[in-house]
């Protein structure tokens, strides 16, 4: 019997397990092997088969044409109603600012104050303005006293005038009779004739200055009287500035807004961009504001009824006219602004409301219209499968409004009749051979519901 060393027993177990390992690995990769060279047998025979059946469908298919639902393109008159957003506003929004300085002395009105025209709003109490009122007031007293004064000066050089002028007309008159006289011999001596020519040249002087005299009074008669003009146009434009510290309501209306109380102070802003004393709007008559869009706006008719409702009472159904338009585009929304008259006499709608329009677009002349569905658009175009001789054609289109289940189409290779598919599709190119068959009312209703799932 032969002696192991105990170290040894340790040695010997090691050993037999990697061989154990090794021959475990050598197995599996034999397996892994054979399976592999099955599965590779079985898959080709498998897709030899597959690419024998492949070219026998493909062959079927290409000598199939496809068969297409088609249509046959209407002519007609556009009659839709569009959804659009509107906004009811006061008729008249005025808001109230002060024409003079003060502080308030009194305030009738708060907001929700319903008024009529006349009615009184506001006092203003400035009492820099009355003082210059009266001052001006004075200074009219002043200037008529003045003129009556100078009127009576202008009156007694007048008189003066007339006193002298007579003198000068009976010293005349005698020295003329002397002139007379002297012409008989011894008659009358030549001093008195002297005499009383001296006289008449005085007279005559003295009416000359007199004159003068009169003249100088009329100017400042005429100078007093313009300085009571100016003084009364002072007065009128204090007088006038005082009726602004009176404030009364400019139509009949609502107060909406009121910043001011008993007391404030208040100032007069020139630019009229500040916080208003009270704000008033007219609400028994409304303007709703209708941005149309651009491809709408043909065939507005002013004084034509639109319904609109607003969701503060819904079920309702309320009515406005067509009363101005905006005859010009907004250019950054492309919509033209249209206002309507909505009158308002129980007070329900109010201003600021938004509200939704059913808006009529109508065309005076039929033009094309195909389903919706045919209508297709990719990344180049706009476009409709025409179907001409059993052959695809694709036609550039302009889509337009829609009505019901149809659109509205440009196209100028498109004609009234044309057979057009059901639904429009890039993958159809054209040249295609096809086969066509009409599409019942139902299938062009489905193809509606459709687009609109699909979001176009």
């Amino acid at each position: 019997m032969v002696t192991v060393p105990p170290h040894w027993g340790g040695l010997l177990f090691c050993k037999g397990a990697i061989l154990f390992a090794l021959s475990f690995s050598l197995f599996s990769c034999a397996q892994k092997k054979e399976a592999h060279g099955a599965a590779t047998d079985n898959g080709a025979a498998t897709a030899s088969k597959s690419s024998s059946v492949g070219k026998i469908d493909t062959s079927s298919d290409l000598k199939t044409e496809p068969v297409v639902k088609v249509v046959k393109v209407k002519e007609g008159f556009l009659d839709q109603v569009l959804t659009l957003p509107g906004e009811l506003r006061a008729y008249q929004d005025v808001p109230i600012h002060a024409k003079v300085e003060g502080y308030i002395s009194w305030i009738g009105v708060d907001r929700g104050s319903v008024l009529k025209k006349g009615d009184k709003m506001i006092t203003i109490f400035c009492p820099e303005l009355i003082e210059k009122g009266k001052e001006a007031a004075a200074k009219v007293s002043s200037a008529r006293a003045g003129y009556r004064s100078s009127q009576a000066a202008l009156d007694m050089e007048m008189g003066k005038q007339i006193e002298f002028q007579a003198k000068l007309n009976s010293d005349n008159l005698t020295y003329q009779r002397l002139v007379e006289a002297s012409k008989t011999p011894g008659a009358i001596a030549q001093n008195e004739v002297d005499v009383a020519y001296q006289a008449v040249e005085a007279d005559k002087a003295r009416v000359g200055a007199q004159q003068a005299s009169v003249a100088a009074a009329r100017s400042v008669v005429s100078a007093n009287n313009d300085n009571i003009s100016a003084a009364e146009n002072v007065l009128k434009s204090l007088q006038a500035m005082e009726t602004y510290l009176h404030i009364d309501a400019p139509f009949d209306g609502v107060i909406t807004e009121r910043n001011v109380h008993v007391g404030s102070i208040v100032s007069v802003d020139a630019t009229r961009k500040g916080v208003p004393l009270v704000r008033i709007q007219e609400k028994s008559l409304l303007r709703l504001v209708v941005p149309v869009p651009e491809d709408a706006t043909g065939g507005i008719e002013s004084g034509k009824t639109i319904p609109f409702t607003v969701p503060a009472y819904v079920g309702r159904t309320f009515k406005g006219t067509v009363a101005r338009l905006g005859f010009a585009l907004d250019s950054a929304t492309r919509t033209m602004p249209v206002e309507l008259n909505a009158w308002n006499p129980t007070g329900e709608l109010e201003p600021g409301m938004f509200a939704t329009v059913q808006w009529p677009v109508r065309r005076n002349y039929k033009t094309l219209f195909v389903p919706s569905a045919s209508v297709g658009t990719d990344l180049k175009s706009t476009y409709v499968i025409k179907i001409e001789n059993g052959r695809v054609q694709r036609v550039l289109a302009q889509r337009a409004q829609s009505m019901g289940v149809l659109v509205e189409v440009i196209a100028t290779d498109l004609k009234v009749g044309d057979q057009v598919a059901l639904r429009a599709s890039d993958e159809m190119s054209s040249g295609t051979l096809v086969k066509t068959k009409f599409a019942d009312d139902n299938e062009i209703k489905a193809s509606k519901k459709t687009t609109q799932a699909g979001g176009e």
